[in-house]
């Protein structure tokens, strides 16, 4: 690359001198007799020849001297190696660490309020499309304790259907609804969600049954007597002539009675004589009959079983008014027994009373229709 600068500017000035110099022939043109010239010996020894031809015409010294200052020049020009690159790059990553990079700050977000309000926004949404979609609808209705109530009446009292909206149901109200049959102790209505609803009955127990123009109407644990209220006599004794203080006296008996031994007692009669007005006469399924006080027949009657076990097949009856004891129908006190049974009445008067108090209101209400 020196040399080819050198030689070229040299040309330049060889034109420039033999323009203002002619020869006598100039046979070819200029560009034909420069040759072309590539090293520092080339042009010396063509500056020498032509510089002999001429008559004595000497070179012009300048131009040796331009050309050598050039040439010295161009020499003392410095060639990065590889030593001086590495160095450069060096000093330029020593450069790039010496300046401060600007720090980028976050902006200060409180990470735990974004959570909240992202957390907040979810559960919205998702309860929007609860509430508004079949979701949320009723789908299955559950109803247990019932033992003498149908699913149904409890069903239509509660005014619960199933494809009602779980958040709408008023459930104070349905158990209010429901309370008022006079049978349910308890009620208590819960919502399992998604979409179902548990309805928990507890019915007072039937202890008996009292019979009015061949009607029978459960008695239950708390005296009442559910008027109105048909039922076949299952599984509680059919209860006569009692009233008052009595008739609740024997339902408190009957409320320590095994529900077992419930079951197997046929009907209670109120049976009192001269020397007691507590004594009651029970008849058994099994065709026993036993005498008894009211007031503690519900403690001993519960040990039936085993003296039925020990009477085996022999008539008679079971004394548990006082004795414990077994009194064979062949004996006098079993005939003396039965005579003071039968002058009782054959229905319970206060049912009577009752009866004719319902005719006379029914009356009363058509008069006023």
């Amino acid at each position: 690359m020196k040399d080819d600068f050198n030689v070229d500017e040299l040309k330049k000035k060889l034109k420039k001198d033999r323009k203002e110099t002619p020869t006598k022939a100039t046979p070819k043109s200029d560009e034909e007799k420069v040759p072309a010239l590539t090293t520092e010996k080339e042009v010396l020894d063509l500056i020498k020849k032509e510089s002999s031809e001429k008559n004595n015409d000497s070179l012009d010294e300048t131009l040796i001297e331009d050309y050598r200052d050039e040439e010295k020049d161009a020499l003392n020009i410095e060639y990065e190696t590889d030593e001086s690159e590495n160095k450069k790059e060096s000093n330029f990553k020593d450069k790039l660490k010496s300046i401060k990079r600007p720090k980028f700050k976050l902006p200060n977000i409180n990470y735990l309020k974004l959570f909240l309000i992202i957390l907040l926004l979810s559960v919205i949404s998702v309860l929007s499309i609860y509430l508004i979609s079949s979701w949320s609808a009723v789908k299955e209705i559950e109803v247990n304790g019932n033992v003498n109530l149908e699913k149904e009446e409890i069903l239509e009292r509660s005014g619960i259907k199933e494809g009602n909206k779980m958040y709408l149901l008023q459930t104070n109200k349905a158990e209010e609804n429901i309370k008022v049959l006079p049978i349910v102790e308890k009620i208590n209505i819960e919502r399992e969600w998604p979409n179902k609803v548990i309805i928990d009955v507890e019915e007072y127990k039937i202890v008996g049954f009292v019979e009015s123009h061949r009607n029978y109407y459960p008695v239950l644990e708390n005296k009442r007597v559910l008027r109105g209220f048909h039922m076949a006599p299952e599984n509680a004794p059919i209860i006569h002539f009692f009233e008052g203080k009595e008739f609740d006296g024997l339902v408190d008996s009957l409320n320590d009675v095994n529900p077992e031994i419930l079951r197997t007692i046929s009907e209670i009669y109120y049976r009192p004589h001269d020397e007691s007005n507590t004594r009651i006469q029970v008849l058994m399924n099994n065709g026993q009959e036993i005498i008894a006080d009211y007031t503690t027949f519900g403690e001993k009657i519960n040990y039936f079983e085993g003296m039925s076990n020990a009477i085996g097949d022999k008539n008679g009856i079971i004394d548990l008014e006082v004795s414990n004891a077994f009194i064979p129908y062949s004996t006098e006190e079993a005939r003396r027994v039965k005579r003071d049974m039968s002058r009782i009445p054959k229905h319970a008067p206060y049912l009577e009373e009752i009866d004719e108090n319902l005719e006379s209101i029914k009356k009363a209400l058509d008069n006023i229709d």
